[in-house]
Formats: structure tokens, sequence, C-alpha cells
């Protein structure tokens, strides 16, 4: 590699006091690895062992013995090797600086990288993800490594695209920006999105403000063939582009982009939601179904070029080893890629392959090369899908359609009824050729009217064979994947049993077809309008299938469920497999089935208390409550993503992947008040989400702006599900079991402004005993004011802090009419809007004695008992659990035991 240039942005030099390679610069090096060495060799020992257990016992004949050996071993193998990967990972990699406190990310950095990939460009803004060489801030440069992303957002008051340097994959770059951690929400439920940024080793995040500070350096990085295939990726994007123009084919060519180069930046919101709820999302993710669909094409394609078998499984595994270098978001198509190939050696060595032999034996390659894909949801999506066909589908195949097609075929060879074929088969071929023969009296326009009348009869049936086949390959998947989306997704799509059916066979026409038209310029034009046309299909076919309430939310299954219903689809494997029991181990699935889809559990409440938790939303607010009597409520959803041009969604949507995860979590299918304080949407637009897909008992509000258009959208939604409105005032006391509730705003002479404001917010005072929760809403500082003139309707043990702590909110007259013991704000880290205030902060921390952000905190639980007032915070919570792992717990406890047993060898020694 070319050692990087030292030019800054202003032309000045600077020293690296980095110094050599593997120094941190403050005089540390690579951290020992001797806690790490000694549980990876203890590891090692024991899985040679129980391999070498299992090679015994195989010779003695104990084939259930030597399985059970196995999987121990490769288990114990499978930590040591995540055991090495953690402790290969360099200390200068900026993870680990930023563990050590370095760089401040609260200055701006100067950073040297190089470009990983080339720039992604997306209809509202440019992205891009470098590898760090070297980052300097306050004076000090370290050479460091991992991966950023940045981001260049299509503003009015920013320049154009077209004025950023033109970069490409391999360029060193030089950037002055502010870097942060990627944002995540810290609740139960929520997704972890810089867990999953880490995984694709990316471990900063920045947005660029201006072109200007973006520089393109000397020497370029990476691997040449990488530039290459890269080059070649972004041709191929452009020619779809001119085959099916965006402009007059917007969904088509998205989808296509998706479909066949694994390109969804350009797919809208509401396609894919539709997507998603036909059970059908997976054909835009180009994952094993793709792969299998163009091995098979090309497969055919150099079967009729060439009889060689041995060549058409070569350049078949050339090709797809070509197309995964090709398209983005490769982890699923690898190991795709991996099983198809494998499954392709397979065959050239034995007459028949078992799916599951090259499917086990590809994810055991690939958890030694990655090892901790073990843990994510694809890894399970992609060899659970593999496994139920192979356990399920194609046995139950065999015995079904697979002897009747055969059946179906050479009616006019007679002879090979009773040769081939048993009885019942033979008495099925007399059938067809009855039927073929009544047909052939209404033909007339052939003189081999019989022949005809066979082969049409034969196709027919066959066909219809085949269309069980989908049936079967679908319903054998969806055995495995309502516990799958249930546990990840928290939903049960039935209309996916449909959807595979049709959505399956299109996709195997219009991938082939589509790569075909990307691949010959000449008759590309044809066959992408056939493609085109296709696709149009496809999307008719999901909106009609989302239209249908074939779909629902669930709280996910608690961990004994998982394991039985697990446990149950073993069984049934093994029943299939022996051809017993079937129909006693298809009941005992059924019991754990319905428990997942239904989930009759109770929810996750705390007995005897009163509980509010205020969720991290960002920048909104969005509070749970429960009650003693089991009551609950929702008071705001927070905020949601906002719409740019050509419909597409910038930021994130809060109401589906925070706050109803958060209520699934808890085990909530009903919701018996939805409040909404006041019609912002930092505090609305989550509520669509809730409304959809929880069973509500009533809408609650205030003093609202009816005009409002957002407002008309969500009562629109709420009227829709027929559920009731209320409107508060201020006055009205009413009891939730031993909770008393209070309305301190809206004033009955309050008269809203012609948009929502701030101080339309509802304020609720809730008391159990003479311990109070106060929720202000964003009330502002002239309303504190005024609600503080009467201090004994505001005391309360903990506040929600007003407005998200901006300018003036939770003010001294406010604070001591409260006199709270713990103050919570709710508000998004690196807002715009600075909240909260330093001089809030500072109010804030005199007047209460704990004050938790939820930027910083995570999620905030109060809970009012009978006897006392409690408050955590979901970090808290997380750092009272003792050990990282199950491995950290067991060494652990095996040092007690030493300690334990070498202080009795003491005493009786002394004694």
């Amino acid at each position: 590699m070319t050692p990087f240039n030292s030019t800054g942005l202003n032309g000045t030099q600077r020293d690296n006091p980095a110094g050599p390679a593997g120094s941190t610069g403050n005089g540390t090096g690579p951290p020992p690895l001797g806690g790490a060495v000694v549980p990876v060799l203890l590891l090692l020992l024991l899985a040679l062992a129980v391999l070498a257990l299992g090679a015994a016992t195989l010779w003695l004949g104990w084939t259930r013995t030597t399985l059970a050996c196995a999987l121990t071993g490769f288990l114990l193998l499978g930590g040591a090797g995540i055991r090495l990967a953690e402790a290969a990972v360099s200390p200068t990699r900026i993870d680990r600086l930023l563990a050590r406190g370095w760089p401040d990310l609260g200055e701006a950095v100067r950073m040297v990288g190089w470009l990983r990939r080339a720039p992604e460009h997306k209809p509202f803004g440019v992205f891009y993800e470098l590898e760090l060489e070297s980052l300097e801030t306050g004076g000090v440069q370290r050479a460091t490594s991992g991966g950023v992303r940045l981001a260049y957002y299509l503003r009015p008051k920013n320049p154009p695209p077209e004025s950023l340097p033109p970069l490409r994959y391999g360029d060193r770059v030089e950037v002055l920006l502010r870097l942060h951690r990627p944002l995540t929400y810290q609740n139960p439920g929520s997704f972890d999105w810089r867990a999953h940024l880490a995984r694709r080793d990316i471990y900063l995040e920045g947005t660029l403000r201006n072109p200007l500070l973006l520089e393109k350096i000397s020497g370029r990085r990476g691997l040449r063939l990488t530039g290459w295939i890269q080059a070649l990726r972004a041709r191929l994007l452009r020619r779809l582009d001119r085959l099916v123009p965006p402009r007059t084919q917007s969904e088509e060519n998205a989808v296509l982009r998706a479909m066949l180069l694994g390109d969804r930046a350009f797919l809208r919101h509401h396609l894919v939601e539709q997507f998603r709820r036909s059970g059908a999302y997976h054909v835009l993710v180009i994952s094993g179904l793709h792969v299998g669909v163009i091995a098979m094409f090309m497969f055919w394609l150099l079967q009729r070029v060439t009889a060689n078998e041995w060549v058409v499984a070569f350049l078949t595994i050339a090709g797809l080893i070509f197309y995964l270098l090709i398209v983005e978001d490769r982890p699923p198509i690898e190991r795709a890629v991996w099983m198809v190939s494998l499954y392709l050696a397979a065959r050239l060595l034995f007459r028949q392959v078992q799916l599951a032999n090259p499917a086990s034996l590809a994810a055991l390659l690939l958890l030694f090369l990655h090892p901790r894909w073990l843990f994510e949801p694809s890894f399970h999506f992609t060899f659970g899908a593999v496994f139920l066909v192979a356990f399920f589908a194609l046995p139950w195949m065999e015995r079904t359609s697979q002897p009747r097609r055969q059946a179906a075929g050479f009616l006019d060879a007679e002879e090979r009824d009773s040769a081939l074929f048993p009885p019942r088969l033979a008495q099925f071929r007399l059938d067809l050729r009855a039927v073929a023969a009544l047909l052939a009296g209404a033909v007339f326009w052939t003189r081999e009217k019989e022949r005809v009348a066979r082969s049409l009869v034969s196709g027919v049936v066959r066909t219809g064979l085949r269309a069980w086949d989908f049936f079967l390959i679908s319903f054998a998947i969806h055995l495995g994947f309502v516990l799958l989306t249930a546990f990840y997704f928290h939903r049960v799509f039935w209309a996916g049993l449909l959807a595979n059916m049709v959505v399956v066979p299109l996709v195997g026409i219009i991938v082939p077809l589509g790569l075909t038209a990307l691949a010959l310029p000449l008759v590309g034009s044809y066959l992408a309008a056939v493609t085109s046309a296709l696709v149009g299909v496809l999307l008719s076919f999901v909106n009609r299938l989302a239209a249908l309430p074939l779909s629902h939310s669930i709280p996910p299954p608690p961990l004994w469920l998982v394991l039985l219903y697990l446990a149950a689809l073993v069984s049934l494997a093994l029943a299939v497999a022996h051809r017993r029991h079937q129909h006693w181990a298809a009941a005992a699935l059924a019991l754990p089935l319905l428990l997942v889809v239904t989930h009759p559990f109770p929810p996750d409440l705390p007995q005897d208390t009163l509980e509010v938790t205020v969720l991290d939303v960002g920048q909104g607010d969005s509070l749970f409550l429960a009650f003693p009597n089991g009551e609950t409520w929702l008071i705001d959803g927070g905020g949601g993503p906002r719409e740019v041009e050509g419909g597409y969604l910038l930021g994130r949507a809060v109401g589906p992947t925070v706050v109803a995860p958060y209520l699934r979590t808890r085990g909530l299918k009903r919701l018996d008040r939805v409040w909404l304080t006041h019609a912002h949407k930092d505090h609305m637009a989550g509520l669509h989400t809730v409304v959809e897909e929880f069973d509500v008992g009533n809408f609650n509000v205030g003093a609202l702006t009816f005009a409002s258009r957002s407002y008309q959208s969500l009562a629109g939604a709420v009227a829709g599900r027929g559920i009731p409105i209320e409107g508060h005032r201020a006055g009205e006391r009413f009891s939730v079991g031993d909770v008393a509730v209070e309305i301190l705003w809206p004033g009955a002479d309050y008269a809203p402004e012609k948009g929502p404001s701030n101080n339309d917010s509802l304020v609720l005072r809730l008391c159990r005993l003479d311990r109070c929760l106060l929720l202000p809403g964003d009330v502002e500082p002239k309303l504190e004011k005024k609600l503080a003139q009467s201090a004994s309707r505001l005391r309360a043990e903990a506040v929600k802090v007003p407005h998200h702590g901006g300018v003036g909110a939770a003010g001294e007259e406010f604070l001591a009419a409260i006199r709270p013991q713990v103050a919570v704000v709710s508000v998004g880290a690196r807002n715009p809007h600075e909240h909260p205030r330093a001089e809030v902060l500072a109010r804030l921390a005199a007047a209460a004695g704990r004050v938790y952000r939820t930027d910083r905190d995570g999620s905030i639980t109060l809970q009012l008992t009978r006897t006392e007032f409690r408050a955590a915070s979901f970090r808290e919570r997380q750092r009272t659990r003792p050990y990282p792992n199950l491995w950290a717990k067991l060494l652990a406890c095996a040092r007690r035991i030493a300690r334990l047993e070498s202080a009795q060898w003491a005493v009786s020694n002394t004694n």
C-alpha cells in the first residue's frame, strides 16, 4: 500500500504523533492477549477432546452419540473462533480508540481515508463509506482503521451534488467535519442501528455540510479488480435506467434495481410497505431465491451448449461468484452462493445429493469464516428456509407430486404402465388416457387428435403438480418462518402462503430476463419491455394482496415457547423422514404454532405498581403508562421521517421501529387509552402505527387545532378504526384503580391558535397515595408560571421536563412548585435545536436529585408502589447485568470455586 499524503486541506504539513505502526500515540501498544488466549486454548482443547470422542463412537457404531459429540465440538470451536476474532482486532481501530476516550467527538476532526465502494447516489443525497487511515483533532493525529459513513443531503440551501468532487472506489479523500457514533434508540425491542453498522465494520457517522470540506488527495487504495467490478456495476445501473426509464416507469425501475443489482435506494416507502404486507418483501432483497434462480437458468443454458457436467458446474459456480461481486448487501448472497456451489460440486461426486448435506457444510464453512454470523437474523432465515425445504417440502414432493408427474409423461407408451409404475399409478395413467379420449372427441382440426389430446392433458396435469410443489415449498417454509417473523419482526404474514405461489414463478422469469437484457445490448430493449411488463404484473398482484387482512402484528413469543416450537419442528422432521407418526407430530406442532400466532399470555406489567416509562424516541415524546389495576396508556407516539420530493422518506419512522416494538416486547396487544398532548409531528407521527396495529379503547385529546392537515390524517385513521375520540379540559378528575388522574391544562377558556402550538399541550398529574408524577407536555415558560401559581397542584416526585429542555423550559418558579426528586428530559441526540439548554440543565441539577436524558440514558422508567418511588434508566439496567455473556459467567463461577477450594485448603493446612 502507498503511504498516505499528510498534506491537509489548508496545504500545511503535519507530523504524525502516532509514531510507528502499532503504537496508539499515548505510549501504549496492543493489549496483551493473555486474558483471551487461555479461554481460547481451553475451548480448543475441549473441542478436540469432544471431536475425538465422537470419532471413537463413530468407529464403535454409536451414531447418535457421534452426532451429539460433533455438534458439541463444533459449538466449542465456534466459541473459540469468536474469541479469536475479538482478540485479533487492532488496538488502533477507531472503536477501540473511542473506548479509551479519543478522539473527542464534540470537536471537528480532520479525517483521511479511502472509499470502500463507489459513492451511493440516492434521490435525497449522496452517501460515502470510507476506510479510515488517520484522524486529527486538538492538534493530535493518530493512525487508525475502521469504517465511517458520511452523508451529503440534498437540501434547498445546499449546493447541488454536481459540486461534489467526482470520486470512485479506492480514491483517497480528506474531510473536515464532526463525527458521531451511530445513533440508536435505547429501548427494549428497538433495532440496534449501531450494532448493525458495527457488523459492517462501520463505527462512526457524519454529515457533510459543504462540498468544499471534502477534498480528493493523491494516491489510491483497494484492489484493482474490485474497482473494475464497481465500475461495471455503475454501468449496469445506468443501462437499466436507459432500458426502464425512471421518469416514466419509476416503480418498475426501482423494483428491478433492487431485484437484479441489490440497489434498494429508489424504493419508495409505500412500495416497500406493500411488499411487506403481502409477505413478498423477500423478493426485493437479493438472497437464496435469486441466486437459485440464476443458478438454474445458467445450468439449463450451459447444458444446451455442452454435455460435460464438470464444465457446466464450473461455469455456473464462476457465474455465481461474479454475480456476488457485482451486487451489494453481500452476506445473504454469499451464503446462497456457498450452498449452491457445494450442491453442484456434490452432484459431480454422487448420483443423488441430499439438500441438507451441502447446506450444513456451507453453514459450517461460513461460521468458520464469520463466526458472528450465527447471531444474525438473516443467517437464520437463509439456512432455515433451506432446511425446511430439505426436511419437509422435498419428502412431501417425493411422495405426492413427483411420482404422479413422472406417471403423467409419455402417455402414448402403454407398455410403461405395468413395467415402471405400481398399480395405483398405472391406474392414474389409464384415467388420464380416458380424459384425453373424451377431449379428442371434440378435436376436429388435426388427424392426430388422440396424441394431441394426450399431450394437452399431460401438460395440464404436470403444470398443476408443479403448482402443488410451489405450495408445498411455501407451506414448509412458512412452518418455520411463523416463528422467525414473530420473534424478530413481531408479525405473522399469512399472505406469504399465497404470495410465494405467484411471486416465486414470476421472479424465476424476471431475474433471468432482466440480467440477460443488461448483458445483451442488441436485444436488451425487447427483453426489458417484457421484463418491465412482468414487473407490472408483480406489482399489481402485490398491491391486491396487501389490501387483504392477511397479516397482523403480535408480541414476540417467550423463550420457552421458542424452544418448544423448535422441538416440535424437529420431531415433525423425524416423523417425516421415518414416515411414522406424522399425524401425531403435526398435532404436537399445531399447539405451539397456535400459541405463537395468538399469544394468549398476559402482558409484562409490574404488579401493584404505577409505571411511567419515557421512551427514547429521539427529538419527540412518547410515554407508556401501566396502572396497578392492569390498565395501559400511551401518551404521544414520537416523530417520524420527513417526506422529501418524489415521495421518499428521510429519517426514521419512530412508530414502527421504536414505539410499536417496545409495546410488543411488553406483550401488549391492546391499549386502553391513547393520548395526544398536542398536534406537533414529534409527538403525533408515530401514533399512526399504534392506531393501525393495536386495539385501542379510546383516543384522548385536549385543545387541538382541527384544521391541521397532519392531525386530520391521524383523526381519519382513528375514526376508520372505530375508535372514539374524547376531549379533555382542566379541572377533570377521575380514578384508574387507586391512582388519581387530574387534567391541569388546557383551561376551559383556552382558545387554540390557528396552527398547532406547544401551549395546546395536555398537562396530566397522576397521584397514588401521597406521591405524584407530573407530565406537562411541551408547555412554554409563560404557561409554566401560570401553572406554578397553584403550587399545591404541581407537587410531584418526578416531572417530564417541558419542551425537551428548550429555551426557558423548567423555570425556577415551576420547579419550586414541583420540588421533584427526578427530572426526565425527552430529547434527541445531536438535535438541531441544541436541546436541552445548558441553563435548563443547571436549574434541573439544582432542583432535582437526579436528572435523566433519553439521548444518553435511554428510556426512563418511573415506578410508584404503595411504599416507595423508584427510577431507573435503560442504561442503568444494562449495567446491572454482571456478566456480558455466558462464557464470562462460567469463568467467574470457576474462579469462585477455585478460590473457595484454595481457602479450604489453607484452613486445613493451618489446622
